[in-house]
């Protein structure tokens, strides 16, 4: 441990991951590989990019001002925090209920059961409202950790072998992308509306890294806070390359396409693991593909009543008046509802509502970006502790980009 003293403060960079390694990752970046082989690889990469300043500010925020980053949105103004209130009770429930119901998809293959897809979403939401009753959230965070690994080295093992499986391809069948072609610019925009993770994300990595603070109340020092973040972020980055060349490598050209039921696209995502590595590796596979979805599904239904009800305290002074622990469980009622409401009622084609959440989802992101900007560059962080000017152009470039494809994706589909 002396020789690694980074060790001890790995924990919020790892949960990041383990959030963000979901639907962005299992399901798009697979899709991707699968309709356009290699052609939207630069897209993967150029998203992560571009939207690094944009979550970074989630930990050097707290780091030098010992604050979440909510505090930041505030000093900025009250308009700031009520943009973060309604973006986030705009799409909480739909971002809950997509991921719930890819994790249904992997759980109904894990246990072989069959259910209506918003009952099974319901069972597994209940499980997760009595996990966080009775405190386990941080005993399955430890198992996470290794169940994360266990899935980034599968993957990368399936990823590597795909490269040498016989699979049988026909020449015309492989899509290429156009930029002029809506359905292929509508595509892009889902993929790129969880590259990696939905932007407010950083609000809850800004409290994960609260929650390093030491018995004195110190938090790690930047230097090793920073290593943790560029370990997570930057894996979660290859893991999603990664994904897209497995699918690129085991379906592009082959006629095959991912169905659009929850159940059976999880069935065909571990298909392509075990045509890599070996039918043996099917229930190894499963598990930890279920439980990493579980965690993403766990850490989302967590973190949006946590962030939206400190956002409403701040907003609405009568709400002060309610204990916090209380207010977070109305609002888990709220998105418990709510996600299953939208999957009785709305959506349960699994492809669809991915597009649709992901989507919405690139559609705010460009509004989150320029406040994260703002209060990266902002008067709370001395001059001196602010990043380099090459991030300060990073950044600006990454809101331009993002509010200019938006205004374009927008015309093209409405106009």
């Amino acid at each position: 441990m002396r020789r690694f003293p980074f060790l001890a403060y790995l924990g919020p960079g790892l949960l990041y991951a383990g959030a963000a390694v979901g639907v962005s990752h299992l399901v798009q970046s697979t899709r991707a590989g699968a309709v356009y082989g290699y052609g939207l690889l630069f897209v993967v990469i150029f998203a992560n990019l571009i939207k690094y300043p944009f979550f970074v500010v989630g930990t050097r925020y707290t780091i030098i001002t010992g604050k979440s980053l909510l505090d930041g949105y505030e000093a900025l103004g009250r308009l700031p925090v009520w943009i973060f209130f309604f973006i986030s009770i705009g799409t909480m429930c739909i971002i809950v209920a997509t991921v719930t119901l890819v994790t249904s998809g992997l759980f109904s293959n894990l246990l072989g059961i069959s259910l209506e897809p918003w009952l099974l979403c319901a069972i597994i939401l209940v499980f997760c409202s009595l996990l966080l009753a009775i405190g386990k959230f941080a005993a399955l965070d430890g198992l996470m950790k290794w169940i994360v690994v266990l899935l980034t080295v599968s993957t990368i093992v399936a990823m590597i072998l795909s490269f040498y499986a016989a699979i049988p391809k026909l020449e015309t069948v492989g899509k290429t992308f156009s930029i002029s072609d809506l359905g292929d610019v509508a595509f892009l925009i889902a993929l790129m509306g969880w590259m990696p993770i939905p932007i407010e994300a950083a609000v809850w990595q800004s409290d994960w890294t609260l929650a390093k603070k030491t018995p004195d109340g110190k938090l790690p020092p930047m230097k090793y806070a920073m290593i943790d973040f560029n370990i997570g972020y930057i894996g979660t980055t290859l893991l999603a390359v990664c994904f897209l060349a497995l699918g690129a490598n085991m379906m592009y050209n082959t006629g095959a396409e991912f169905s659009s039921q929850a159940v059976s696209f999880a069935s065909e995502l571990v298909k392509l693991y075990t045509t890599a590595i070996g039918s043996w590796s099917y229930p190894i596979i499963l598990i930890a593909a279920f439980f990493t979805m579980f965690s993403t599904t766990l850490t989302c239904f967590d973190a949006y009543p946590r962030v939206v009800s400190n956002a409403s305290r701040r907003l609405f002074k009568p709400l002060e008046k309610i204990p916090t622990e209380k207010l977070y469980w109305y609002w888990i009622a709220i998105v418990g509802v709510g996600s299953i409401l939208i999957l009785m009622f709305f959506r349960t084609n699994m492809k669809s509502l991915v597009d649709f959440a992901t989507t919405v989802s690139f559609l705010n992101a460009p509004v989150l970006a320029l406040i994260h900007h703002l209060i990266l560059f902002g008067k709370e962080i001395p001059k001196e502790e602010r990043p380099k000017p090459w991030m300060n152009l990073l950044s600006w470039f990454g809101i331009l980009f993002l509010f200019g494809f938006s205004i374009y994706y927008i015309n093209i589909t409405f106009l």
